[in-house]
């Protein structure tokens, strides 16, 4: 490439016959020399590999552990910090007030476990599975019984639409010989399900019969 000097002193960059741009020569080779891309390859493990996947999960679970016993220890902590700055007469109904609230706890969780069970038994009586119980369960018996009647009645909205999908489908029939004519003493013999689907193929003949 020559540059030269035009009238007014500015530079013109003139390209020679033959010559090629070596910067787009580059770029066009570095395109093409990148590889295709290949198809993901399932990851193996070595046993190696394992043990320090399964190490570090038990790490993981162990770490956790302790951060939630240093934050059980500074709840504790706290909790002593706060009953030293206290008088007699305020420690005293601090304590009542941590005994009431721990009383009202366990009525609540003893509440609970009494409502579950009742809960368990009134959903086994009406057929429904017992393992659905958390969803029902409440701390109040109308709440509870509430929960009870909707899922009952969901229940049996579901085993209904089941119910009329199964009739509804094409269940095996048992046909007639199409040369054989059709008696009172056979339409008399034959099933509901021959008699739907006699009906079905053949109204007139059903209805000369009946």
């Amino acid at each position: 490439m020559i540059r030269t000097l035009d009238d007014r002193g500015l530079g013109n960059d003139l390209k020679l016959k033959g010559e090629t741009n070596i910067m787009d020569e580059n770029k066009e080779v570095e395109v093409e020399g990148q590889p295709e891309d290949k198809e993901t390859e399932t990851k193996t493990y070595t046993q190696e590999e394992v043990d320090a996947l399964l190490q570090a999960e038990s790490d993981r679970r162990v770490s956790a552990a302790l951060k939630k016993a240093e934050k059980k220890n500074a709840e504790k902590l706290r909790e002593a910090q706060k009953l030293a700055q206290m008088n007699e007469q305020e420690k005293y109904e601090y304590e009542l007030q941590q005994r009431e609230a721990a009383i009202a706890e366990k009525e609540r969780e003893l509440s609970l476990a009494e409502n579950k069970a009742e809960a368990s038994k009134i959903l086994a009586e009406k057929g429904i599975s017992v393992s659905l119980v958390d969803f029902v369960v409440a701390e109040s018996a109308e709440d509870m019984a509430t929960n009870i009647d909707l899922l009952d009645k969901a229940f049996k909205a579901s085993v209904k639409a089941e119910v009329e999908k199964r009739l509804a489908s094409n269940a095996p029939k048992k046909s007639l010989p199409l040369d054989k004519a059709i008696t009172k003493e056979d339409f008399m013999k034959m099933s509901v399900d021959e008699l739907m689907a006699l009906k079905r193929e053949n109204p007139e003949v059903y209805n000369s019969l009946k």
